[in-house]
């Protein structure tokens, strides 16, 4: 007898992750795969497809669910669709949602609350009992993104430039920055930043220097992350706001608040001032099992 299962995905911008999931909730198959956001990865249908593959193993699927950012765009969506349907074994119900909407759900199985997401970028995203929904931020590395792991990268790179050529405020973060990156001055630091796949090396390496800076309370490197903090909080209580949910809940998300501990820390601090009645917690379950989540309800609940 066939086996009922689902899939849920979760492709971000540096590396894919699936979760087959059976009736019962349990995940009976894990894949992964590189890069798979639809607009910067070089082959998220590569990606999306090894991860698919190795979580099935050759068994069918009664749905997929693939979570991704930009899918709450018409294009990227129609587009994220017929990747999925290039991949996908026959006969599966197929969705493609934002990658907030599967972190949601992985916070909390009915998909209610507000997520915020700090990762390669950075979004909140709620829905409330209603199913009214709601979004702030997301806009990408170039106008937004504020508190992300590549803004707050970017935030280190310029505060090292300027206090390489003497514009700026010292701080420890020129040093860090150029051992990661085995070079002694910022010129050399171009080469890795710029014509690179996003995000570049650079980014990556400052990302990296801000945390480590951080953490001997280097003054510099600490006011990038209050900033951060503050702008990450304010788009949570903008849509907390509008989807009426004062007292939340309000789920942390990404990696941006694993690599940058002190990130997570301080926007819980702004949360207590801005939604004071909010309880506060981290997403304990992969986005993917959010997305897997959404899937079971495709495929068993008539969704």
């Amino acid at each position: 007898m066939k086996q009922a299962l689902v899939v849920g995905i979760d492709a971000g911008g540096t590396k894919t992750r699936a979760l087959a999931v059976d009736r019962e909730g349990h995940v009976v198959g894990r894949g992964a795969g590189g890069g798979g956001n639809l607009l910067s990865s070089p082959d998220p249908q590569g990606s999306i497809g090894a991860a698919l593959a190795e979580a099935l193993v050759g068994r069918d699927a009664d749905a997929i669910v693939l979570s991704c950012a930009g899918a709450d765009r018409r294009a990227d969506r129609d587009r994220g669709q017929a990747l999925l349907a290039r991949v996908a074994p026959a006969g599966a119900r197929l969705l493609v949602t934002h990658d907030a909407i599967a972190a949601l759900y992985a916070g909390n199985p009915a998909g209610c609350g507000v997520v915020l997401i700090a990762g390669t970028g950075s979004i909140a995203y709620g829905r409330n009992g209603e199913g009214e929904e709601y979004r702030a931020g997301g806009w990408g590395h170039l106008v937004g993104d504020e508190g992300s792991a590549v803004w707050c990268g970017l935030e280190a790179l310029r505060a090292i430039a300027h206090a390489a050529d003497g514009r700026g405020a010292p701080t420890m973060m020129v040093e860090l920055l150029y051992r990661e990156l085995g070079v002694d001055d910022f010129a050399d630091v171009l080469p890795r930043l710029y014509g690179r796949p996003h995000p570049a090396p650079a980014i990556a390496a400052a990302t990296r220097a801000l945390a480590a800076a951080a953490a001997e309370r280097d003054a510099i490197a600490h006011g990038i992350l209050q900033r951060g903090a503050v702008a990450l909080a304010r788009a949570a209580t903008v849509v907390a706001a509008t989807l009426r949910l004062a007292g939340g809940p309000v789920y942390l998300a990404g990696g941006a608040f694993e690599s940058l501990p002190a990130l997570q820390q301080l926007v819980r601090l702004e949360l207590l001032g801005t939604l004071p009645q909010a309880s506060v917690e981290p997403v304990r379950e992969e986005p993917a099992m959010g997305a897997a989540r959404i899937a079971m309800e495709l495929a068993w609940s008539g969704r």
